[in-house]
């Protein structure tokens, strides 16, 4: 792969033709970087307005910078790119970065004129990232990637690339599987007065599923939707199958003390991470590594896959919590961890969420009225479209 893909004066030349004179003239790329980390730095004439999509396709794995405003100049410092940058292509009002290896953005940093150089400067850091984490991304960015296009490309050039955007086809959906818990033969905990969570947990998800396909964001599966028992493992194996992005499983919880109310929400504990290994090998749950990695490479990256996975599980944890709290009271210490069979998934964001108690009175009451499950499936569902909000943000690379 040859390192600019067209004879650099001319195409600088060419490209500059194309803008308007007050456009913002880069001066510089320079691409360096090694192991876990590389930086793009750009330096210009003006301020460089910028926006980082991931794009993952037959020719690998690219980071597409867009200049909207900006030009590169034909007399540009451009030195081979050292790191994880391959190669980069300079188009008309972007700059594609192929990869060697997956990395995304974690910082854009513009940086204003100095005494030592009065040049305007875009620093952007990369850092390595497991594949299946920058496909999903590119995934998402490529409805994003072609309105951003659309914006900014003449009217019927626009007219083109909305028709081509699978976002009018409803592709960018984040999936969501919904687990309520027990069933069948197994009804969980019960009241004195006879309600049952296996019921009480399957009305509640229902409702949710409802609130989420109301915005046409997400596209919802239940694991189960009538009075059935399905197995602990295969309730994991279906959200990994239907590829979720997100696991949540609701129950109701009992305690020896009748005071104990509200809603609890649990994540995998230090324990259950250690057997999170041993239980994807029994049931086939692999991880979506590259054929041909190396066995060190795929144990790195099974790794990272797994410590993004606990990180996101805790994050969707303390956005669902204060939401939680808008509809009924809330344990004390209400983020706990625990060895839990469904969250056991390597690579799938999952919490399993208490959303009362059938031991107390009040609980009950709130949670076997229509009203009551509506306020708590809709504050599950705020607390989804926290998580999904916050990772649009970091995916948009600032």
């Amino acid at each position: 792969m040859i390192r600019i893909f067209a004879p650099l004066a001319f195409l600088m030349m060419a490209l500059a033709l194309t803008r308007p004179a007050a456009a913002t003239e880069i001066t510089e790329i320079r691409v360096v970087g090694g192991g876990e980390y590389t930086q793009i730095a750009l330096a210009a004439d003006g301020p460089i307005e910028h926006e980082a999509f991931f794009i993952s396709d037959e020719n690998g794995r690219t980071v597409d910078l867009a200049l909207p405003n900006a030009f590169v100049g034909a007399d540009a410092d451009t030195p081979l790119p050292t790191g994880a940058v391959d190669a980069y292509e300079i188009t008309d009002g972007e700059i594609l970065f192929r990869l060697s290896q997956p990395m995304m953005v974690s910082r854009a940093l513009p940086i204003g004129p100095t005494t030592s150089d009065p040049r305007h400067r875009l620093v952007v850091d990369l850092v390595r990232v497991a594949p299946v984490r920058f496909d999903r991304a590119a995934e998402d960015d490529v409805a994003r990637r072609l309105e951003f296009l659309s914006d900014a490309a003449p009217p019927s050039a626009a007219r083109d690339l909305d028709a081509e955007s699978p976002k009018a086809a409803g592709n960018d959906q984040y999936v969501v599987v919904i687990d309520p818990g027990h069933g069948g033969h197994d009804p969980g905990a019960s009241s004195r007065n006879k309600t049952r969570e296996k019921d009480i947990v399957l009305k509640t998800s229902l409702l949710l599923k409802q609130e989420l396909e109301r915005e046409g964001r997400y596209k919802v599966f239940l694991t189960r939707e009538d009075d059935t028992y399905i197995d602990h493992e295969d309730r994991v194996t279906m959200a990994r199958n239907w590829g979720a992005d997100l696991f949540i499983s609701v129950h109701a919880d009992a305690a020896g003390n009748s005071s104990v109310s509200g809603a609890t929400v649990y994540t995998l504990s230090a324990r259950g991470e250690r057997r999170v290994e041993g239980t994807a090998r029994t049931n086939g749950w692999d991880l979506p590594i590259e054929d041909g990695t190396t066995q060190e490479v795929s144990g790195i990256l099974a790794d990272l896959i797994k410590r993004e996975t606990k990180s996101n599980s805790s994050i969707f944890a303390e956005l669902l919590i204060p939401e939680l709290a808008k509809a009924g009271p809330i344990v004390r210490n209400s983020h706990r961890q625990e060895n839990f069979f469904v969250l056991l998934a390597p690579d799938v964001p999952a919490a399993l969420v208490e959303i009362g108690f059938l031991t107390n009175t009040s609980d009950v009451q709130r949670l076997s009225s229509e009203d009551g499950r509506l306020k708590t499936a809709s504050a599950i569902a705020r607390g989804i479209d926290a998580y999904f909000a916050r990772r649009d943000v970091f995916f948009a690379a600032n």
